[in-house]
């Protein structure tokens, strides 16, 4: 491990390891296209970077991807874009083996150990669970596979980097806009995704943290949705039976189940304009209805993109240059009209983001450029 100043990571991030993913429709200054936030604002004089010279080799290179799942629209369009960045770089990559573990943490222990059998130059790999995976992961890493992180990691820190947008980051903006929106005082339902996995684990610490310095803010309850807006609606349904009114705010730890958790509310009577403030992410359903139902809302981005972006981590992995120990990618924030907070003040509005007559599936931070359909995508990427 090495460090680097700050000038020079941001040179290096300029010559090409600094990936912002911006919607494809995004034309004027309001889109964030600067180096991440999470890098620019962060407190250290340094930076952590590996050191990957002892990865280094020539290729062309076998890759192997351990998914933890395609459980949801946002896991279909992370894959998409790594094969697609597959595809971009035939000239380099030999083979992409794929494989998907069904959100099954036995499943995804022996698709890496069958992966590591097969002689991969290095392992790509979205963990199900921190802890399950940590296990097999050590184990790539003991054997000299370097190994990527992308979206989910393990909980030690037994890899070569990992690539994300900034956990959070969206943790804390999203519970700093609730506490300003309710001036301090109000009840919370935390809405998490997967227990276990570390998007929302990592989401829901950094909230909590914001939240305890606001006494008069109570989280109520944290229930899982499992990134489904179907469960996010029975769970949330189960709230509003259990709490009504007295319900202030939901912190959604992304947008996959933001949707169900608006329905619930409709159904239970609530009209336009009554709705309580909801967060955001990604997805462009919960947009819609925020701005036809007038509910206040605060979208983060965490980018789909960030799949293509790990097949570029690994290559220079393979290259042996120096990259960051967390590989952070630039997330979009935007809000609804009128709801800017002191702490959250942003140009972009949901309506900037918006697809009006998309899929409401559709992800709106893909960066899979215009005419992709997740439903009909198909690429011919080295296999």
């Amino acid at each position: 491990m090495i460090r680097i100043s700050k000038i020079a990571a941001l040179f290096v991030g300029m010559a090409g390891l600094t990936v912002a993913a911006v919607p494809a429709f995004a034309q004027d200054s309001k889109f964030y296209t600067g180096a991440p936030r999470t890098y620019l604002y962060n407190p250290d004089t340094e930076v952590c970077f590996k050191d990957t010279s002892q990865y280094k080799k020539d290729g062309p290179y076998t890759i192997g991807f351990s998914n933890a799942g395609l459980g949801d629209s946002w896991r279909v369009v992370m894959l998409h874009s790594l094969e697609k960045a597959a595809a971009e770089h035939k000239d380099e990559i030999k083979k992409l083996i794929i494989t998907d573990a069904g959100h099954d943490d036995a499943k995804q222990v022996a698709d890496i150990q069958d992966l590591i059998s097969r002689g991969v130059d290095l392992l790509i790999v979205s963990a199900n669970t921190q802890q399950a995976l940590d296990p097999a992961v050590s184990q790539a890493m003991a054997q000299g596979i370097p190994v990527v992180m992308v979206d989910r990691r393990i909980a030690s820190d037994n890899f070569v980097t990992f690539v994300t947008a900034s956990d959070a980051m969206m943790g804390r903006l999203f519970a700093q806009w609730i506490a300003e929106k309710l001036h301090g005082k109000g009840n919370v339902i935390m809405l998490a995704g997967q227990a276990g996995s570390s998007p929302s684990e990592n989401r829901e610490k950094p909230a909590r943290e914001v939240f305890a310095q606001y006494p008069d803010i109570k989280v109520l309850e944290t229930v899982y949705s499992d990134w489904s807006p179907v469960k996010g609606k029975q769970v949330m349904q189960a709230m509003i039976a259990k709490y009504g009114k007295s319900i202030d705010a939901v912190w959604s730890a992304h947008g996959l189940q933001t949707p169900g958790s608006i329905e619930a509310f409709i159904e239970a009577g609530y009209k336009d304009g009554e709705i309580p403030p909801h967060t955001t992410s990604d997805v462009n359903g919960p947009l819609q209805m925020a701005i036809q139902h007038k509910v206040p809302m605060l979208e983060v981005g965490y980018p789909p993109a960030m799949g293509g972006t790990s097949v570029e981590v690994a290559l220079q992995v393979l290259h042996g240059a120096p990259v960051p120990c967390i590989y952070t990618i630039n997330s979009q924030i935007a809000v609804s009209e009128g709801d800017n907070t002191p702490s959250i003040e942003t140009q972009l509005r949901l309506t900037d983001m918006v697809v009006p007559d998309g899929a409401p599936d559709m992800l709106i931070t893909g960066g899979m450029g215009p005419g992709y359909d997740p439903k009909t995508f198909k690429i011919d990427f080295p296999q």
